[in-house]
Parts: C-alpha cells; structure tokens; sequence
C-alpha cells in the first residue's frame, strides 16, 4: 500500500509515528500500480488511484494472481468506468470518469470494494447514492465510515447499508491513532485458550474489528477472558468445549478456529463457510486436507462444517498453499499435536505478520 501511494505522489517520513505528506493533486496521464499480494491494496486503490489519473494499471504477485475480483469490476463498471481484465483476474485496466450516482451493489463477496468506493466518493464532483444489498464482513464497512466521519467527511444514511455522501470533500485530520490487529492477535489467543497463558497489549476491546469475535469464541471454549483498559490476557481452557460459530463477517478467523474446534472436546459447528473460496487459497478446501493430516473426522454441509474434535491431533507434513493464515493456524496446532507440525512454505507469514514466529518464541 505504501509504495503504490508513493508511485501517486504521497511521501512518508518515519516509522512509529510515520508522517504521511498528502499527494499533490496533479493529475497524470497514466499510472501503473502493483499491490504484490495484498488485496486489499487493490481493492482501495482501484478507486482511489482515480483521484490522480483516468487511466490505471494495477497488477499484482503470488496467490494474488489466482483470485477472482468480479465484484471489484462490476462496482468500478457500476460507476460508469471502463475495465479490462484477465477473465477477471489481475491485471486490471481502469480508464474514464465516474459517471453514474446511484448505486446498488452486491455485497455477498465482501466489503472491501464498497470500502475503496466509499473512500473515493467524497472527491467525485456529485454526491454519490449507494445502497448494499447481502452485505458480508459488515464490521469493517462500519469501520471505514467511522474513520470518514472523525475525519470530517458528511455521510448521511439512510437507513440499513443505505448512505450518501457527498462531493466535493475533503478529509481533514492530524493525528491518527491505527488499532491493533485483531487477525493476527487470534492466532496467539488461540493458542493460550487451548495450551497455556498469554498477555496482549496494543487491542482495543470495543473495536469495531469483526475479528474480536474470538473473544466470545474462547470464551464458550472455557477460556478466561481478563480485560482491562491497557491489557488483555487469556488463559487456557480446562474444559475445552465445543465451538458454534458464524464466520460470515469474520472470514479470517476460519483456520485458527478449525485449530480450536480440534482441540474442543467434541463436535464443533463453524457456519456461513461458503465465502472462503476466494482468498489466498481455498480455505475450506485447504483446511479440510488439514483436518485429514490431523485424523480428525469432519463432516460438510450447505455452508457450514461439522468438526469432532478429540482434544489432539496427530500433527504431520501441512501444505499451506502460500496461504498466510492456514500457516499460523497450523503453526498454533503444534501445541496440541503428539508428533510434529512441518510446513511446506513458513515465509508466507510475512504478508500480513513478519514477526509471528518471532512473537511467538518470546
């Protein structure tokens, strides 16, 4: 994300704090831009590159390459632009002017692309109408719209995922604080609800992070939950009961929690798993080879898995598909496995927590 918006002409100077001096509105002709993995770089940028230039080139690497962006392309198509991909994949093309003011968008696929389009609104030259039908990850809509209003955006809703907000706007702010991340803190509360103690600083207990639902997770798990303004700490669960659970707004949270629901003493229910299809692997399906390698009996249905836990697991050779997440999760079983956990690729970590194993050694 940085280097893309350096590429537009934003400059940044430290580290913690980093001071981000704001791209000088000149437009360019063309701009070429590469999110390498991340796609939620692509899915913020894809509008608000428009700021700069009618013409944009994003590409990618990796799994990134491999992922279907459909809903990404009908909004941008939505708002009156030209778009070529590759059948739907990167890269992507994105020429012209937002044209069209009233939208209703899809929302089964996420909201990361209504995100990026609600970030850009406010520079369009009319107000822009949208409403969001079967809206999945809903939290983090609510978290987007909540940092435009402290940063003196105008949003007007209307009622359920119906809003407008104006043209014409700018955002206005000097300091601003970024919460802790409640995906990659899952993996480490995991895996003292399950195997031991850990103290968190840095995480905000009313978050709005669709993620902080493992709190309530560990918690019908049998794990002590102790908060306080500064701290959280987590210890293990002695009981360890079964888990029933929704990641439809959470997606993240499904390879940690398949972790969790092998350690739990009978059969958990994780539903609303037919969104996991489209991430850095197909995690139902990858997560499912894992439950096999463990020896743990699983059974699917419509959008949800059954999983009878037994309170261990075998442990084994675990391909991790490149896939960040299903890596620590399976990084986390190793304190609940009688023979060793050897993953195919360890490096993928680093796309959204470089230091997990670093963390986790202390």
């Amino acid at each position: 994300m940085q280097r893309c918006l350096e590429v537009m002409g934003a400059k940044f100077i430290g580290t913690n704090p980093i001071q981000v001096q704001p791209i000088i509105k000149q437009l360019k002709k063309s701009l070429l831009l590469n999110v390498k993995e991340s796609g939620f770089a692509l899915r913020t940028l894809a509008f608000m590159s428009l700021v700069c230039s009618k013409d944009v080139t994003i590409n990618g690497s990796g799994t990134l390459l491999n992922r279907e962006q459909h809903q990404l392309i009908t909004v941008l198509k939505q708002l009156g632009l030209n778009v070529a991909s590759n059948q739907g994949k990167l890269p992507l093309r994105i020429q012209g002017n937002a044209s069209i003011s009233d939208l209703i968008i899809d929302g089964s696929a996420g909201s990361q692309a209504i995100s990026g389009l609600c970030l850009l609104a406010p520079h369009l030259p009319n107000a822009l109408n949208i409403r969001v039908n079967e809206l999945k990850s809903k939290p983090y809509l609510a978290m987007t719209i909540q940092r435009m209003l402290a940063m003196g955006i105008s949003i007007e809703e209307l009622g359920d995922e119906t809003f407008t907000i104006a043209g014409n706007q700018s955002y206005h702010t000097q300091t601003c604080h970024i919460e802790g991340d409640w995906s990659g803190a899952a993996n480490h509360i995991v895996g003292a609800a399950i195997s031991g103690i850990v103290q968190l600083t840095g995480l905000r207990t009313d978050s709005l992070q669709a993620d902080r639902q493992i709190l309530e997770i560990i918690t019908e798990f049998g794990a002590t939950v102790e908060q306080s303004e500064s701290q959280l700490m987590i210890k293990e669960s002695f009981e360890k009961r079964p888990i029933h659970t929704n990641v439809e707004d959470c997606p993240d949270l499904f390879p940690i929690l398949v972790v969790l629901a092998c350690a739990a003493n009978g059969t958990s229910i994780i539903q609303g798993v037919q969104r996991l299809k489209n991430k850095e692997s197909d995690r139902l399906i990858v997560m499912c080879e894992l439950l096999k390698t463990f020896d743990v009996s699983y059974e699917l249905q419509t959008n949800e898995i059954h999983i009878h836990g037994k309170g261990k697991v075998v442990g084994g050779n675990v391909n991790t598909h490149h896939d960040h997440r299903v890596a620590m999760a399976a990084t986390i079983s190793a304190s609940i496995s009688t023979h060793e956990i050897v993953l195919s690729d360890e490096t993928c970590v680093s796309k959204s927590y470089p230091k997990f194993f670093q963390d986790l050694a202390c």
